[in-house]
């Protein structure tokens, strides 16, 4: 009897152990909200060699949940990508959370908390850009996370969403192509890389490269995905974003596309993120899962 319990406790003390090993000391004592059952975990990217944090976030329930892999953006400057931590979006997060599902947020090489000499996502230079360079090398941190999430009991592996914002939406996206198997659907806010706020508001380099790739990849990817942005978007004007929808379309992939009017946060590209766009993000998750078809709870 007691070997039996023993038996079926090792799976989480070795979790456990697992997680004591890989959290530094210093990562440990960082804030967490206990409300959200917010934890701090090291995750192994055996493909680079490399390690990177990822925060873990569940309703106070019993699972197994629902859950998402959430993917932040790209700031325009290094330093800024440097600094943003373990990208604890608190707005977005309890809204799931609060509607049943288990957040997963990887921090990817190169950024923030996770650190590295340099980004695994990089696409080099405007004049001379290699976007699916991008997409794998985001690809291989969200991948290490979604097989390191499935070990956990509490997870549904037949019920995960892949959401990102702005390069974490081009990371998703392209990221479903590569058949993870349980893949409900894409949630993509903002979706793209090469925006220039600053000095292009709205014009982005090198779009038609981004719109063959997506064109180039439509067929792998058998799931649907949301494209999410708003006409104002200083990073991603409508332009940009239609084209790539369209090229993603024609080429075979299934999906819906929504631009809202202009939204006054973060230069239009902060819907996902802030309060403010709450209610709009989650009316047209609402929609698009009604069309859909899909069968989680939102």
């Amino acid at each position: 009897m007691i070997e039996r319990s023993l038996a079926a406790l090792r799976p989480l003390l070795v979790t456990l152990v697992i997680s004591a090993w890989m959290v530094s000391p210093a990562r440990a004592a960082d804030q967490t909200d206990a409300s959200l059952r917010e934890e701090i975990h090291g995750v192994s990217v055996a493909a680079a060699d490399a390690k990177i944090v990822v925060t873990t976030y569940r309703p106070r329930a019993w699972g197994p949940f629902p859950w998402i892999v959430m993917s932040h953006g790209t700031a325009p400057t290094r330093e800024a990508n440097r600094t943003i931590g373990r990208h604890r979006s608190l707005n977005p997060i309890r809204e799931w959370v609060r509607r049943g599902y288990a957040v997963v947020v990887p921090v990817r090489r190169g950024y923030g908390a996770s650190g590295g000499d340099t980004f695994g996502d990089s696409y080099g230079s405007c004049s001379k850009p290699d976007f699916r360079r991008a997409g794998e090398g985001a690809a291989l941190d969200l991948l290490a996370t979604i097989e390191w999430a499935k070990t956990h009991r509490d997870l549904d592996p037949t019920r995960w969403l892949l959401v990102g914002q702005s390069s974490g939406g081009f990371a998703s996206i392209y990221t479903a192509s590569k058949h993870p198997e349980g893949l409900v659907a894409v949630l993509a806010f903002a979706p793209g890389r090469g925006g220039r706020p600053d000095t292009h508001p709205g014009l982005p380099c090198a779009p038609d490269p981004v719109a063959r790739l997506f064109a180039s990849i439509a067929p792998d990817i058998a799931v649907p995905v949301l494209w999410f942005y708003a006409e104002n978007d200083a990073y991603i004007g409508p332009a940009a974003a239609r084209l790539w929808f369209e090229s993603f379309r024609a080429s075979g992939g299934r999906g819906d596309f929504v631009m809202l009017p202009p939204f006054p946060e973060n230069r239009g590209h902060g819907v996902y993120p802030s309060a403010a766009g709450t209610p709009l993000w989650t009316a047209a998750v609402a929609t698009f899962f009604r069309a859909h078809q899909i069968a989680l709870p939102f």
